[in-house]
């Protein structure tokens, strides 16, 4: 779930348990306010009945009766009940059987009213002095409110729809209000990920200086300057040691060749001198590939760049590929949209000669024993060098790391290499506009090409 989400969905339910709790306490207080309004319109009631027992006690029978019938429709579900002091029931009114609970009686008698609720029906038993010089101890009115019950359902009922109402609306605007809120985060993601170098740096506007936004790109400015830092020291050793080092392994290049000028006649010591000049051709490739690293993660604009022909470039690294790889046959094929069209491109020749040598070393190493095959194709707009061989191919996952610096499969951990190939042609490419390409698939070859954009 993404941030925004989370936000919406956070800030809803807390919403949420706020309109539950505001919700409950109005139901509550409501609730109350309607319990104590009929407690009151009862002990009315009750008090009437008194009133009206004393004085039909002087009535005559139909006056008395008709004072009955009124009793009787002024509640819903009503009953009354009035005792006199020696226990005889005076006057009862609906419930037939009603007893009055012995609790309830002395709690009248102590606070003079006692409220009682069992369901929906609710209960008032009253023990006034004025009764009590009547003749009547105890005066009971129940009724059902249902007039007010269905108040409290609409009531209900209203503010759960309009709870609902108020949660879609709370969620509408909240993912409208965390998509406005994380604006500024997006700009500031956007910006890091448009970083290339760690020289470059987040601009920090100043209404975000001093807030949580402003202190994350502060951080992480920091974090690019100790990145700059450690990377100018790694550039400065691995070209300071490169260079110190390509001296001295020309001049042992140079004595084995001689070495193997006098040893024509002895085979062992020959075959040594070999391994030794191959190991330290190996060498002087591997710190030739550590100086183009290096000079590739500099400012690709103080790189000197020329018009130059991809066909020429190849060439050159398909002789040192053979010079390499005397086993291995190589082969170059052209074509072009335009057949006056030349594969020229605007970038470093060294380079260049570097990525296509990295790219036939590697097939080479890891291609099989089958061909390699050079083609360049051109258009109006790119041109592209290809290497591909009939090799075992790599399998998805080894793709998506091919071009992490030092990632080596482990099917090819026994051979020779330093997984620094792919990543410096990758670089090289980048340094020039254009693009490294790979397709390959398990039991069907590799294919690499670096697309660039035409010079002409």
């Amino acid at each position: 779930m993404s941030f925004r989400w989370r936000m919406a969905v956070v800030f809803t339910l807390l919403v949420g348990v706020l309109l539950a709790l505001f919700g409950s306490v109005i139901h509550t207080r409501a609730e109350a306010l309607r319990e104590a309004e009929f407690y009151d319109r009862l002990e009315d009631r009750a008090l009437l009945v008194e009133r009206l027992i004393d004085e039909a006690r002087n009535l005559p029978v139909d006056e008395a009766e008709h004072l009955a019938q009124a009793l009787r429709d002024a509640l819903p579900n009503e009953a009354l009940s009035v005792i006199a002091v020696d226990g005889e029931v005076l006057f009862q009114r609906a419930m037939d059987g009603l007893q009055l609970q012995k609790s309830w009686l002395e709690l009248a008698t102590w606070q003079g009213r006692v409220h009682v609720s069992q369901g929906h029906r609710q209960y008032v038993v009253i023990d006034t002095p004025e009764a009590l010089r009547n003749g009547i101890r105890y005066t009971m009115a129940s009724a059902v409110d249902e007039q007010g019950m269905r108040s409290m359902d609409l009531l209900r009922r209203t503010m759960i729809m309009a709870g609902l109402i108020a949660l879609l609306l709370t969620a509408v605007l909240s993912w409208i209000y965390a998509n406005w809120a994380l604006v500024p985060v997006r700009t500031l993601v956007h910006t890091a990920a448009e970083i290339r170098e760690p020289s470059e740096r987040i601009p920090i506007p100043s209404s975000h200086r001093k807030d949580e936004l402003g202190e994350i790109a502060t951080t992480f400015n920091d974090m690019l300057a100790r990145l700059q830092d450690a990377f100018e020291m790694q550039r400065s050793f691995i070209a300071g040691a490169s260079h110190e080092l390509r001296t001295p392994l020309t001049i042992v290049r140079g004595e084995v060749h001689q070495a193997l000028q006098l040893v024509q006649d002895d085979p062992v010591l020959r075959e040594k001198l070999l391994i030794i000049q191959d190991q330290a051709i190996e060498i002087q490739d591997l710190l030739n590939q550590l100086l183009w690293l290096a000079r590739t993660r500099s400012d690709p604009g103080q790189m000197p760049m020329d018009m130059v022909r991809l066909d020429e470039l190849a060439d050159r690294a398909m002789d040192r590929c053979r010079m390499r790889f005397p086993d291995r046959p190589v082969s170059l094929s052209m074509s072009a949209s335009d057949e006056d069209f030349e594969p020229l491109v605007k970038g470093n020749a060294v380079l260049l000669t570097a990525a296509i040598y990295n790219l036939l070393s590697n097939a080479a190493k890891y291609g099989g024993a089958g061909p390699i095959r050079v083609s360049i194709d051109t258009s109006d707009r790119y041109v592209w060098v290809c290497i591909s061989d009939d090799g075992p191919g790599m399998p998805p996952e080894v793709v998506k790391r091919a071009r992490e610096m030092f990632y080596r499969a482990q099917d090819v951990l026994t051979l020779d290499g330093h997984g620094i190939g792919l990543a410096l042609v990758e670089r090289i490419a980048k340094a020039h506009s254009g693009m490294l390409e790979l397709t390959t698939a398990p039991g069907q070859g590799t294919k690499a090409c670096i697309r660039l954009r035409a010079g002409r």
